[in-house]
């Protein structure tokens, strides 16, 4: 079993292997929103408890690592930005230097649109 992180969900990806084919052929067994990762009844019931136990883990693992990153990356993005200045600062090289500004205005401007809806700036 794998997980795939599609938006606000995740996949929960069996793979079984077909003969037809001579290959694995993946199949979506359900999905679970991201923002509170528990399996319902339903799902439980078509999972092995092998998978069910996987999925656990994965929640207690990846899912609260990438979670922690995020808090991380939050909490330390005024430093991060203070670092970035400087290294544009240095920049001769227009082609990267400008590729990467174009990057982080794209990048910028959707974090500004989520601060702006939970009311976070003025």
């Amino acid at each position: 079993m794998h997980f795939r992180i599609r938006r606000h969900v995740v996949q929960l990806v069996r793979m079984t292997y077909d003969p037809s084919i001579k290959r694995g052929k993946a199949q979506v067994v359900g999905s679970v929103k991201l923002a509170d990762p528990m399996l319902s009844d339903e799902l439980r019931e078509k999972l092995t408890a092998d998978e069910a136990t996987e999925f656990e883990l994965w929640v207690s693992t990846n899912h609260r690592a990438n979670l922690l990153k995020q808090e991380l990356a939050a909490l330390t993005l005024a430093e991060q930005m203070d670092q970035a200045r400087l290294w544009f600062e240095r920049q001769d090289e227009q082609g990267v230097a400008q590729q990467t500004a174009n990057e982080l205005l794209r990048h910028w401007q959707a974090l500004r649109r989520v601060l702006k809806q939970r009311e976070l700036l003025d």
